[in-house]
């Protein structure tokens, strides 16, 4: 669809001054311009500055459209973000939307990064991709070796191929010695990518995993009796995620296979009292 001046100005102007939530309205006039509507997005990554709502906006938008004229301008303002960025996370759910387009632009730039946030970064989005390829499997082998906190992008990736190397990863991994919740957080990311990928772990490891989950373990059983402690009044309401979602407690496990049953189970208990 064509796009007169006015159009993009006013596209601009109503990204600019949108807040964390681009409103409904904005949203369609953009999508009903379709492609008459990327000029002025771009725009928006073309600017020196990429700070604001507008950019990530821009950035949603693009992905929807499934526009790879974006994919360069994407790469770029990624590489100029910080980690912590709120526009990278943009960045890294919208790029793949994209599909097989985004894998050799991805790849290069890649290659050519000395940046290590920006490699991670550019890997996490190739394995969002949905492609099985042998140079993409090649990059998220290296991440792994690097960190086995990357465990989760050879799950998501999928290919069971992976499963000897997170095993290895397991294996090599050093428990902390750590009163933290949190501790050995990584070894935990490990553990989930092998069992998203169909692996189990031996004997030996299972042991390993839950002498590194105890420190969580036993935060979260404190955390639960101080709450099962108090009347059904003074508990804390506290959103249930997704079956599938992370756990609340911050564990790395899937709420299923973590609080869900006891959450129902509290639940019922307090239903039953009423």
């Amino acid at each position: 669809m064509q796009c007169n001046q006015r159009d993009l100005e006013v596209i601009v102007r109503r990204l600019l001054q949108s807040e964390t939530h681009l409103s409904a309205r904005a949203r369609d006039e953009v999508l009903a311009l379709g492609t008459g509507a990327v000029p002025a997005l771009l725009r928006i990554l073309d600017n020196e500055v990429l700070e604001g709502w507008a950019p990530v906006h821009a950035v949603r938008l693009l992905g929807e459209m499934r526009i790879s004229a974006a994919i360069g301008p994407m790469l770029r303002a990624l590489a100029e973000t910080d980690p912590l960025d709120m526009l990278r996370d943009a960045i890294l759910t919208s790029l793949p939307k994209i599909g097989d387009p985004v894998i050799e632009p991805a790849l290069r730039a890649y290659a050519e990064a000395d940046d290590r946030a920006f490699r991670v970064s550019v890997g996490s989005i190739l394995a969002r991709i949905g492609v099985l390829d042998d140079r993409i499997f090649a990059v998220l082998l290296e991440m792994l070796e690097i960190s086995p906190s990357r465990a989760g992008d050879l799950a998501r990736y999928g290919d069971d191929r992976a499963l000897p190397y997170l095993s290895r990863a397991f294996d090599a991994y050093v428990l902390g010695d750590s009163d933290s919740p949190f501790a050995n957080q990584d070894l935990r990311e490990v553990h989930a990518a092998i069992e998203e990928l169909g692996g189990k772990l031996t004997s030996r490891q299972l042991a390993k995993y839950r002498t590194a989950c105890e420190p969580g373990e036993r935060w979260r059983r404190q955390l639960d009796a101080a709450i099962e402690s108090r009347t059904p009044d003074e508990r804390p309401a506290r959103p249930r995620p997704g079956r599938n979602e992370p756990c609340w407690c911050g564990s790395s496990k899937k709420y299923k296979r973590c609080h869900l049953d006891t959450d129902e189970n509290t639940a019922r208990s307090c239903e039953a009292r009423v």
